[in-house]
């Protein structure tokens, strides 16, 4: 990019580097500034290219530092410092005052929209970034920071989102503790950049709010009298993989058929059910290979005697296990609405969604005498808080008996003496 000279011949008697830069968005912006004042040592455009202002600015530009406001610190800083243009020592001091600056005035929801979800977009799944998204327009969260510096958030600021969304919106304490969640994760970005020294929302405490509703778990039962129904062998497939193997929707979707050899199954991969976008497993423990029964390499054999071989007479290895109609893999959220519920419904069977299996086989195998240990180990959870927590739903048979055994004697009382009607 060449830099021009202009001399102020009716005004200032001084002469003025010149450049233009052109935006991104293709707009064009000029730049002027002030070199030296016509004198003994400055007579024309000649002796001023010669000049270390004038080299300066072409450096400067070289480098790729376009800002005019910039040049005119650098050389500002230069002069103080008894020099006639600026070495490194001075661009390093000017750098280290513009990134304080900077991060002096970021706005807490310019700092959100510029910096960290373009961060998350790079480093995050799909759906978290999506789920992040959401809470932050869904809440009008960024109207609640308005006028906010990232350094000037405080604990309370915090505290005050929750509350706020807490009296608005009828939220659970799981949905509060994702809010809390997204803008801890923003505070943890800032940090890093160096925009602030602690993350304030690590003291925040949650408003009290009704408790998030109980998650269903499906029996044996429920899950044996599901694959008698009259599914197709590719549902009964997938019905089996999520019931007898615990693996979540994405992972089924990412199954091919190279990820299953008849013993175990491989779980290589997830699928985005939004985005289709495939991913490297949720972590390190999730890409534990699983057991297959025999039930479910029954239901796995018949679906694969469905599918189209390859020379070896075997499945083609890169080729989905569950495919899709518009596109390459099964849509299972699609499956459970136009296959799995209809025909469920007609036997008094309701649907649950996906992850019932998932909680299902963990409750089951406890019921049976596994350890919550050995159950975290077969849904490759990272930690077994998790799976004691969210996943195994136990069921006191004896309660059940005894409230059986009530039910039975109200009955019997009923008919006897008419007490209830």
């Amino acid at each position: 990019m060449s830099v021009s000279i202009w001399f102020d011949k009716k005004g200032s008697r001084c002469f003025f580097a010149k450049w233009r830069e052109r935006k991104p968005d293709g707009t064009v912006k000029y730049h002027a500034q002030k070199l030296v004042a016509y004198g003994n040592k400055y007579r024309s455009k000649a002796d001023v290219r010669k000049s270390p202002e004038y080299l300066a600015i072409v450096q400067q530009i070289a480098n790729g530092d376009l800002d005019s406001d910039h040049s005119r610190l650098l050389m500002a800083v230069a002069k103080v410092r008894g020099k006639d243009k600026p070495d490194s020592a001075d661009r390093a001091l000017v750098e280290r005052v513009r990134s304080d600056d900077a991060s002096e005035s970021m706005m807490l929801s310019t700092f959100v929209d510029t910096i960290y979800f373009p961060y998350a977009e790079s480093s995050l799944r799909g759906k978290t970034v999506r789920e992040y998204k959401s809470i932050w327009t869904r809440y009008s969260i960024a109207e609640k920071v308005a006028g906010l510096r990232v350094q000037d958030f405080r604990t309370k600021h915090g505290a005050e989102i929750l509350e706020s969304i807490a009296a608005k919106h009828d939220v659970c304490k799981s949905t509060l503790q994702h809010v809390k969640f997204m803008l801890s994760a923003v505070f943890v970005l800032a940090m890093n950049k160096g925009y602030c020294d602690s993350n304030p929302m690590v003291g925040v405490m949650l408003p009290n709010v009704r408790k998030s509703g109980e998650t269903y778990a499906y029996t044996l039962t429920e899950i044996l009298s599901m694959l008698a129904l009259p599914f197709d062998a590719k549902t009964k497939a997938a019905i089996g993989v999520a019931a007898f193997a615990g693996l979540r929707e994405s992972e089924i979707c990412g199954l091919r058929w190279g990820d299953y050899d008849g013993e175990e199954i491989r779980v290589s991969r997830s699928i985005d059910r939004v985005d289709n976008v495939v991913n490297p497993p949720k972590t390190q423990k999730s890409a534990a290979p699983v057991p297959v029964i025999p039930t479910l390499k029954r239901l796995i054999e018949a679906h694969k005697a469905t599918q189209a071989l390859g020379p070896d007479g075997k499945p083609i290895p890169t080729a989905p296990m569950f495919t899709g109609i518009r596109r390459e893999t099964a849509d299972l959220d699609k499956m459970a609405l136009l296959v799995i519920r209809p025909v469920l419904e007609s036997a008094d069977i309701p649907w649950r969604g996906w992850h019932a299996f998932r909680r299902g086989i963990a409750s089951n195998l406890f019921q049976l005498g596994c350890d919550d240990l050995t159950v975290q180990r077969i849904l490759r959870h990272s930690k077994v808080q998790v799976t004691r927590e969210k996943y195994i739903k136990v069921r006191d048979e004896k309660v059940e008996s005894a409230m059986t055994q009530l039910e039975a004697a109200i009955e019997s009382a009923s008919k006897n003496h008419q007490l209830v009607q």
